[in-house]
């Protein structure tokens, strides 16, 4: 399953951003996945931290299943040059 790593409690303006923008592109291409509020549970947060392999990682980061596709960053990346798919490890 894809999971995309969130949090509905957030002073940052870029994180909730970033999220909807995760969140609107995955829509739009009737793409499925499960979103994972960390603000409700430590443990979700430890476990999103462990799967990015950064103690440091912030929302939004995506997974599937238990391959790490990346941040942000990488997913916007990946829209722009098409092979978002491949990203998601969808392909």
């Amino acid at each position: 399953t894809l999971k995309v790593y969130s949090t509905s409690v957030t002073g940052s303006r870029e994180i909730k951003s970033q999220q909807s923008e995760v969140t609107r592109i995955l829509d739009g291409k009737n793409i499925k996945y499960e979103l994972v509020d960390i603000s409700q549970d430590n443990a979700l947060r430890e476990e999103m931290r462990a799967k990015a392999g950064n103690p440091k990682a912030i929302p939004p980061q995506i997974v599937n299943g238990d391959h790490y596709c990346g941040d942000y960053e990488l997913f916007v990346e990946a829209v722009e040059q098409n092979t978002l798919q491949e990203f998601l490890k969808l392909a």
